[in-house]
C-alpha cells in the first residue's frame, strides 16, 4: 500500500503554526515545506506528525519533539548560512538534523539513544541528506571533536547554564536553547553569542519545551 500524501498537512503546519509565529525567512520555511516530519516521529506517532502537540519519541531517556513552530523560530534565530557548521543536541529521530542540513554545510546530531542515532542516519539517507554526522553520547557533553561550531541549536529546555556546549561555540557563533528557571514549565528561547572570549545573551521570544536529561538545575534542599 503506498504511503499517504501528507503535503497538505505539511503546509497546513507551515501556514497555521509556523508563519504565525513570525517566521519569515524563506529558506526556512522552505525547508519546513520539504521535509516530510512524519519520516522522523516513528510509525506510531505518524498521523500526528503536523500537530502542534509536543510528540514523545521511542527510546529511552524519553525525548520530546519541539513544536514545530519553536524549533522554525529557533532556526531563523541562529541565522544559518550555507557553510555553517550546527550541533544539534537531542535531536530525535532527526527532524531537525534534516530541516538544518538543506541550509547549512555539516550537521553534527548528539543524541543520548544510540537506537535513534541509527534511526536519523537511515531516515536521513533515505532522503539523499549525505551532510548529517550522528553521535550517540551525553547531551550536556556536546561533540568537541568536530568542533567548533557556528551554531549549536538544543532541543528542548534547559535549566543550567550550557557551559560546556558554550565553549564549543566558534568565535561569532551562537547556541539556541530554551531556558527554564528551575522548577518551572514556560520559558524563553535564548540566543548566546560567543564574541573574543567573551558570551553574550539574549532572550528572543516565550516558549515551552520538556527539560533535556542532564540539563536540570540540582534540587535544592532547605532545613
Amino acid at each position: 500500500m503506498p504511503e499517504p500524501d501528507m503535503s497538505h498537512q505539511r503546509r497546513t503546519m507551515v501556514d497555521g503554526q509556523i508563519r504565525t509565529f513570525d517566521v519569515t525567512d524563506n529558506a526556512v520555511i522552505e525547508r519546513f515545506l520539504v521535509v516530510p516530519r512524519e519520516n522522523f516521529v516513528g510509525a506510531e506517532m505518524a498521523a500526528l506528525s503536523y500537530s502542534d502537540a509536543g510528540l514523545r519519541l521511542t527510546g529511552q531517556p524519553p525525548r520530546i519533539m519541539l513544536a514545530p513552530m519553536f524549533l522554525a523560530r529557533m532556526i531563523q534565530g541562529a541565522q544559518p548560512k550555507a557553510a555553517s557548521r550546527v550541533l544539534d543536541i537531542g535531536s530525535g529521530l532527526g527532524y531537525s538534523c534534516a530541516v538544518l542540513a538543506g541550509l547549512v554545510a555539516q550537521v553534527v546530531a548528539v543524541e543520548s539513544d544510540a537506537a535513534r542515532v541509527a534511526a536519523t542516519l537511515a531516515a536521513c539517507k533515505g532522503m539523499g541528506i549525505g551532510n548529517v554526522t550522528g553521535i550517540s553520547g551525553e547531551l550536556g557533553s556536546g561533540y568537541p571533536q568536530m568542533g567548533p561550531y557556528d551554531i549549536i541549536i538544543v532541543n528542548g529546555a534547559i535549566e543550567i547554564e550550557p557551559t560546556s556546549l558554550l565553549a564549543q561555540l566558534a568565535d561569532g557563533g551562537c547556541l539556541i536553547a530554551i531556558v527554564n528557571k528551575p522548577g518551572e514549565v514556560n520559558g524563553q528561547a535564548v540566543r548566546y553569542d560567543a564574541s573574543n572570549g567573551v558570551i553574550g545573551r539574549r532572550a528572543l521570544f516565550n516558549a515551552t519545551a520538556a527539560v533535556l536529561e542532564g540539563m536540570a538545575a540540582l534540587p535544592v534542599f532547605e532545613f
